[in-house]
């Protein structure tokens, strides 16, 4: 029998990534060992060196499977602990920086972290406010103006896994029209904005974790791009929404009400949905629920998904 070797390759990889989550969720790995996988990336230079000198003999194979198994673990690594791959090494003395304000009129807020957590939420008045920590690193940039507020990472040398890690806790007014953009590298970013007016919500998450919970917000779009990560959208069905979402090695999980008119144009590769199974069914290129045409509300995302998973309404909620 002939070997297949890029199905091979394939197998392999996809057996690691799996089973790293499962090992560090049964407690057989402890967290330490995970948030130092990236360490082994070496092992893929020994695979190609071991292609190439084992390329005439019967195990000219084996270079790739070392590949293909040490891409899984470093991969697998960052599914199963996320927001805490390669973070929070300690580089001086930790501070906290505290600011608020207000918003004249309609706002644009743009929120980067790299390293991290951040809690996003309404404020229980008409200002914003910021509260951000980091374990020893630079400190978080807060710049703000009468139409805008912007906080990102404090610039730091060295590659990322060096980074300290940082906590950020933001309250944005609900009385404004805010334009929203989250972005997130190796972090975890908790978004809860009941209330909220949002002309447009957009997030960006590239290792890491996201829960974006629009219960109770006003939006008029929302972008979610997942790149080796886990994200989940809650929707309430309250107002009508649009946008686009996409997975690359990843997963979403998507939480609707039965109430809302749902539409997904969806692309796979690689990757997995449960779309029929949730209800959804078939109209011409998208996927949609059967009382589209008479809600009240409706929701209509184009959707890509590579290497991954699609989830709507998960057993136990999107968490």
């Amino acid at each position: 029998m002939k070997l297949n070797r890029g199905r091979l390759n394939w197998g392999v990889f996809f057996i690691v990534l799996g089973a790293v989550p499962l090992a560090y969720r049964q407690g057989a790995v402890p967290l330490s060992t995970l948030s130092d996988a990236w360490r082994l990336w070496p092992l893929v230079l020994v695979g190609i060196g071991l292609k190439i000198v084992l390329s005439r003999t019967p195990a000219y194979f084996v270079g790739g499977l070392v590949v293909a198994a040490c891409l899984g673990l470093v991969v697998g690594s960052l599914f199963a602990i996320g927001p805490q791959f390669g973070c929070g090494n300690q580089g001086g003395n930790a501070s906290t920086t505290s600011r608020a304000g207000t918003f004249d009129g309609p706002a644009q807020v743009e929120l980067d972290l790299q390293c991290g957590r951040a809690s996003v939420t309404t404020s229980s008045d008409s200002q914003w406010h910021v509260t951000a920590s980091d374990t020893g690193g630079p400190s978080p940039n807060v710049t703000s103006s009468a139409g805008s507020l912007a906080i990102s990472s404090g610039s730091q040398d060295g590659w990322w896994p060096q980074r300290a890690q940082e906590d950020w806790d933001v309250a944005l007014p609900s009385g404004r029209s805010i334009g929203l953009n989250v972005s997130v590298a190796a972090g975890d970013a908790h978004v809860g904005l009941g209330g909220a007016s949002l002309s447009s919500a957009s997030f960006s998450l590239n290792a890491g974790a996201l829960h974006a919970d629009l219960t109770g917000a006003r939006v008029g779009s929302v972008t979610i791009s997942t790149n080796v990560g886990a994200s989940s959208l809650i929707l309430d069905g309250s107002s009508s929404v649009s946008g686009t979402i996409s997975t690359n090695v990843g997963s979403l999980d998507l939480c609707a009400p039965s109430q809302l008119g749902l539409r997904l144009k969806s692309s796979e590769s690689l990757a997995s949905s449960n779309l029929s199974s949730a209800g959804l069914v078939r109209v011409g290129d998208d996927w949609q629920t059967p009382g589209y045409d008479t809600a009240a509300n409706k929701a209509d995302f184009t959707v890509s998904t590579s290497v991954g998973s699609l989830t709507l309404n998960p057993a136990g909620g999107c968490k």
